[in-house]
């Protein structure tokens, strides 16, 4: 989520409460150690099994070197315990993956691949997650073609304090002015809210408890991979301080909505191109070569209105910094590249992708296979499920699925023309160029922008998943409740 709200948010500091616990005094073979009441000697310990998996916490009291309390994680039942859900916003699951890898967050089981839908939009993401309705648009502030008019809620939920659905369902977050703030302060901000967070929990009394960490983007977005680990070190620090105090009686999920492609990234205008074809960018579509162009924040991927999305799409794919176009030609969707365009369309439940004169999204060693092993029909259709597994570690992962869900349900305005654009570039809004400079962005249909993670200690999640799949799987049959009214 980038937000970023002008010289309202000039000078405006982040909260002073911190976590409170110690860095680790080290690991050892049985497992990490704290010195958590500062006396020079380790008095709890995150305990290892033979795998490296972090199986109980144990205490020493007396202070004489001996763990004489020990619980074991695994003791302790999914449905008996509070079961803590972290939202953290642009981790990418490659990222956490190697974090995994290299000894951290062991109290989890491994990281499973994640993939949320299209646009990788934040709101877009958890509106699925918690299985919300539509929104209205793709972006806060988007185009109503038989209105004519811009509508949306950016300001709204800056300065009214209006929630999207998805926030109502939140024990924490941040206010939309402090999600702005945090792209200023993003240090000081993301400190502040692992404590805000950890004390959401302490005060819940729901069984499951669910938080979001906006200023998570913000540290990825100044500071690229280094802010990546900081926030990846912070989260972990939040984790093992509320194990101990809980001496391990809690289970704790943990994802994030999308990934984030760890680039420097210069923003670009789409109108030099457009305007190169004859179209004129304006704010209202009058005449048939008039364009509106949904601007969000610096993001990889942009809506365009149009009564022409087939010329507009050919228009943007002639702009070298543009990697697909897509639009609903009929009853098929069109993906576009400089390359050409391919067909997917959709009958009883199965998609099928079709080169109509290239392979825009370079799927012909995953069509190739799919027919070898009869996963499809003899016109080219594949089940939904067959497409997730095929195209997991591929460059456009899922994107049958994902590109006409963009178009069927997932907003009930969607643009004409949906626009991806290379890592490196964002077409966004100029005047946040003001506060910050991108390290990183996310948005497009990707694997750096797209996949993400999902950790859990409840052992329920053994392979990948898409965002909508989540919550039924780590709780199921839960709903989440939802807090207060639109307006807080």
């Amino acid at each position: 989520m980038l937000c970023v709200v002008a010289a309202l948010l000039a000078g405006c500091g982040a909260p002073s409460a911190r976590l409170t616990f110690p860095a680790p005094l080290g690991h050892f073979p049985e497992g990490t150690a704290y010195d958590v009441h500062h006396r020079g000697r380790a008095d709890f310990l995150l305990m290892e099994d033979g795998s490296g998996r972090v199986n109980a916490v144990a205490y020493d009291d007396a202070g004489d070197g001996h763990w004489n309390r020990v619980y074991r994680l695994d003791d302790y039942p999914n449905d008996r315990v509070p079961h803590l859900i972290i939202l953290l916003d642009s981790v990418p699951y490659e990222a956490m993956a190697a974090w995994y890898r290299a000894g951290h967050l062991r109290m989890f089981d491994p990281p499973q691949k994640v993939i949320p839908p299209f646009p990788s939009l934040t709101e877009i993401c958890y509106g699925r997650l918690l299985d919300c309705p539509p929104l209205p648009g793709l972006v806060d502030d988007y185009y109503i073609p038989d209105a004519g008019i811009f509508a949306g809620g950016l300001w709204q939920r800056v300065l009214e304090g209006y929630q999207e659905p998805w926030e109502r369902k939140l024990d924490y977050t941040a206010s939309m002015f402090e999600a702005g703030l945090t792209y200023l302060h993003p240090r000081e901000w993301y400190a502040a809210e692992l404590e805000r967070a950890r004390e959401a929990f302490d005060a819940s009394s729901d069984r499951v408890t669910l938080v979001y960490f906006a200023s998570a983007s913000s540290m990825l977005s100044r500071f690229g991979k280094p802010g990546l680990d900081e926030v990846l070190d912070g989260i972990e620090r939040m984790c093992v301080q509320i194990l101990y105090e809980r001496q391990g009686a809690v289970k704790i999920s943990m994802m994030a909505d999308h990934g984030h492609n760890l680039m420097a990234t210069k923003n670009v205008s789409l109108t030099p191109a457009l305007e190169a074809a004859g179209f004129k960018v304006t704010d209202k579509l009058e005449h048939p070569n008039d364009v509106v162009i949904e601007l969000h924040g610096l993001v990889t991927y942009t809506g365009v209105h149009t009564t022409r999305p087939a010329a507009v799409s050919k228009a943007l794919c002639a702009d070298p910094k543009v990697t697909l176009a897509v639009y609903m030609d009929g009853a098929r969707l069109v993906v576009e590249s400089a390359k050409g365009r391919a067909a997917i369309e959709r009958t009883q439940g199965r998609l099928r992708y079709a080169p109509v004169d290239a392979d825009p999204l370079g799927y012909a060693p995953v069509l190739e296979s799919l027919r070898a092993t009869g996963k499809a029909d003899a016109e080219g259709y594949v089940s939904e499920e067959d497409w997730f597994h095929a195209t997991l570690a591929h460059e456009y992962p899922d994107a049958p699925q994902r590109l006409w869900d963009a178009f069927h349900g997932t907003v009930t305005h969607p643009p004409e023309v949906m626009v991806t654009v290379r890592d490196g570039y964002c077409a966004g809004r100029e005047e946040f160029e003001r506060f910050i400079h991108m390290a990183s962005t996310h948005g497009s249909l990707n694997q750096a922008n797209s996949a993400t993670f999902l950790m859990t200690m409840t052992r329920r999640v053994r392979e990948p998943l898409r965002t909508g799949d989540i919550l039924r799987t780590i709780e199921p049959g839960w709903t989440p409740r939802v807090h207060g009214s639109d307006k807080q």
